[in-house]
């Protein structure tokens, strides 16, 4: 949707402006909670989040979640998960500061990224807020350094060693070696310039565990490029994000000045990630571990060029583990 792709959009502009702030999150995280199942109500506000504290078990205790969780939910089956009338938040940015204090939550989960310029306003109105910041993860060892400050915060650490366990077998499993170089567009903006992927945060290793180089991997964090820098790179794949639709993000893409000299141009070799496909290469969460087979499928041609949230369900089999 072409809400979607606004918003993303804010979100990375914020994070590039956050920095990595990963000292923050663990100063903040170092107090284990202390409250009870009997009385705890969880809001989480960004997916990669709601896919931790899902696998955790502890999804009966959330009474909030933002709209692209609970999409997320629903493209795996697992709303059940949730309690039937949990709080779905349409805004996320800024947070609606008054329509959380509404539900009482015991915590708020929320990724640094995102909403540090309200992390402040929330604690003064009252909220017990617990932070997170994978965004900036380098690895899948800081992604999942970050899964077990949560289990420790909850007090289901075996729950989050398990889920630790299951993420490093997959990752053995479906890590590969390669050579393909690989463009990735995160955001097109309706000028053609794009955010990408450094090579200091997770989605590099992502295309790099899937057998491919990241082109624009001497760039730091989720840097704005222009046009020619992609021509530069001339790379032999181009993976993108859908803008709106998967023809619209075509058009986009092939209005670039000089994109027709690109090897991935050429060859035919383009591929728009649609929403779901979209949540596995850019939410550092456990389902990430999935984007690795994805980008090695797109590589070896067995993805379609637009992957769609149906062909990643029927061929990728992905499974998010509650424990």
């Amino acid at each position: 949707m072409k809400i979607w792709g606004i918003v993303l959009a804010v979100v990375v502009i914020i994070a590039i402006l956050a920095g990595v702030i990963y000292t923050y999150m663990r100063a903040n995280n170092n107090n284990v909670s202390t409250t009870s199942s009997h009385n705890l109500r969880i809001i989480s506000l960004a997916p990669s989040d709601t896919q931790v504290l899902i696998a955790l078990g502890l999804g009966k205790y959330i009474v909030g979640i933002d709209y692209y969780s609970y999409s997320l939910l629903k493209y795996l089956n697992l709303t059940s998960q949730v309690p039937a009338n949990v709080t779905v938040f349409s805004q996320i940015y800024p947070p609606n500061i008054s329509g959380l204090l509404l539900l009482h939550p015991s915590i708020v989960v929320v990724e640094y990224g995102l909403e540090a310029p309200y992390i402040s306003q929330m604690e003064k109105a009252g909220l017990n807020v617990l932070v997170t910041n994978s965004d900036y993860a380098y690895s899948f060892s800081q992604i999942e350094e970050n899964i077990m400050e949560i289990a420790k915060y909850f007090n289901v650490t075996q729950q989050g060693e398990e889920l630790i366990n299951w993420m490093n077998e997959k990752i053995a499993d479906f890590s590969t070696l390669g050579n393909t170089t690989i463009a990735y567009m995160l955001y097109i903006c309706p000028n053609l310039d794009f955010y990408t992927a450094g090579g200091n945060v997770f989605i590099n290793s992502i295309i790099v565990q899937g057998g491919g180089i990241n082109v624009f991997s001497t760039y730091s964090d989720y840097p704005l490029l222009s046009p020619d820098e992609l021509l530069v790179s001339n790379p032999q794949v181009i993976i993108a994000q859908e803008v709106s639709n998967f023809s619209y993000t075509e058009s986009l893409i092939s209005q670039i000045p000089g994109i027709k000299n690109v090897k991935a141009f050429n060859a035919s070799r383009i591929y728009i990630l649609g929403n779901l496909a979209t949540d596995l290469l850019n939410e550092p969460g456990p389902l990430s571990v999935y984007a690795i087979l994805m980008v090695h499928d797109i590589i070896n041609s067995t993805a379609p060029k637009y992957v769609t949230a149906s062909w990643v369900k029927e061929n990728l089999n992905i499974e998010l583990p509650i424990f």
